[in-house]
């Protein structure tokens, strides 16, 4: 595709401090800007329906009547109550970072970068620690739930336990994904120079 002829210095000089800040933007900036928003937005849906949850108790476990399967659910949201909290806190500040992030991107702020960054390592280090978590703490009560309940829906014990097992790796796999393409290519030469000389 043909490129448009280089700006000469004067018009430059009468562009607004809108037009100069956008001149010459990366693409990715846009698009990592607006898939920062959408996922933000998603991120306060999912904030509300925990705190639902937290304070009134999960209403979907109350369809499936009183039931020892329901109960044993009901024991286990009990017993992670404190890990929930803390989780939901961390999810937070990452659900106003990456909000801030998206929103500096798209206004082309130099402050973009470095929020979209601590973002990326923040989301990181959380997924790691839930994964860790999951394992040394989630897997074996849910384990132990699954046995003394009928809730494994005619499957034994060991093969809820691997279907278990492979979903938390695959959640954990495809959750920093995301982070780590921001980090690789908001931070590319060309996007930090284009970060460098845009207003703060």
């Amino acid at each position: 595709m043909e490129q448009p002829p280089p700006l000469s210095p004067e018009e430059v000089a009468h562009l607004s401090a809108k037009d100069y800040a956008h001149l010459g933007q990366p693409q990715t900036v846009k698009v990592f800007g607006i898939i920062h928003l959408i996922f933000g937005g998603y991120g306060v849906l999912m904030l509300l329906w925990t705190l639902v949850i937290i304070f009134y108790g999960n209403p979907l476990l109350a369809l499936t009547g009183n039931t020892p399967e329901m109960q044993a659910q009901e024991n286990l949201q009990k017993e992670m109550m404190g890990y929930t909290i803390v989780s939901t806190a961390v999810f937070a500040l990452l659900t106003v970072i990456i909000i801030m992030a998206g929103m500096f991107l798209l206004k082309g702020r130099k402050r973009a970068l470095k929020y979209s960054n601590w973002y990326a390592w923040l989301s990181i280090a959380s997924k790691i620690m839930n994964v860790i978590v999951s394992f040394v703490y989630l897997l074996p009560m849910t384990r132990e739930m699954i046995t003394t309940s009928s809730s494994s829906a005619g499957l034994p014990a060991s093969s809820m336990e691997i279907v278990m097992t492979s979903s938390l790796v695959g959640t954990f796999i495809l959750g920093i994904i995301y982070p780590i393409l921001s980090l690789i290519l908001l931070n590319r030469p060309n996007v930090k120079t284009w970060f460098d000389n845009q207003p703060a």
